[in-house]
């Protein structure tokens, strides 16, 4: 009898518990779906503003490029004047010496819509392969649109000068200085906080003085962008 009773009794539990899982699964399931969907729900908002930050990153350097884009600014040197000329010649020794002050304008165009900055600019001149004179001029910025003329006086070295044994046919003889005059402007275009194109102009100039006139002559440039 009693062992009857122990097996309905388990019987009875087994029914119980069988009848308790579909529930807890049913809310299981049901909690399942929920988290899944918030999840998703997240998930597209996250998805959204991402590709919303892309759009307007795309859209922002576009902009930058198109209406700010970077042009390149213009170099030139306008003219040398001969301010200063003082020969002497020792024909026994074939020996020239010279003291010689040229005056120069450099022009300077940028035609873009934000300011150019641009580092010191040191022009210098040479003779033949020697450096014979240099000036320094400060660096700077230059508004947008904007056209600034620099001037600066150069003081040519006599004693670099009288070393070159061409010196003496180049002045006596022929009555004619070659000189190469050099340039080189470098800067910077700052579109805004993220985007500065760099920009390298240089420019070089061939003149010769023209020593019986005591004037310059035969001045022809050419110059050179990288951006």
């Amino acid at each position: 009898m009693l062992e009857r009773n122990n097996s309905s009794n388990r019987i009875l539990s087994m029914e119980v518990e069988s009848s308790s899982d579909p529930v807890e699964n049913r809310s299981y399931n049901v909690a399942d779906c929920k988290y899944a969907r918030r999840h998703k729900r997240k998930r597209k908002i996250c998805m959204l503003v991402l590709c919303a930050y892309m759009l307007l990153a795309i859209t922002y350097t576009i902009l930058n490029f198109a209406v700010f884009r970077p042009k390149r600014p213009t170099i030139s040197l306008n003219s040398i004047i001969l301010q200063d000329l003082a020969v002497s010649a020792d024909t026994a020794k074939l020996k020239v010496f010279l003291n010689i002050t040229l005056n120069g304008t450099i022009w300077v165009e940028n035609p873009n819509r934000v300011s150019f900055q641009y580092e010191d600019i040191n022009p210098y001149i040479e003779y033949g392969d020697e450096k014979v004179g240099d000036v320094h001029i400060p660096a700077g910025k230059i508004g947008p649109r904007t056209t600034t003329t620099m001037n600066f006086t150069m003081i040519i070295m006599a004693d670099r000068l009288s070393s070159d044994p061409n010196l003496f046919s180049d002045v006596v003889e022929k009555g004619m200085l070659p000189l190469t005059v050099y340039v080189k402007l470098r800067g910077k275009v700052k579109l805004n906080v993220l985007f500065k194109i760099k920009v390298k102009v240089s420019t070089r100039c061939h003149l010769s003085l023209d020593i019986r006139m005591a004037t310059t002559a035969n001045q022809s440039c050419h110059s050179k962008i990288k951006l």
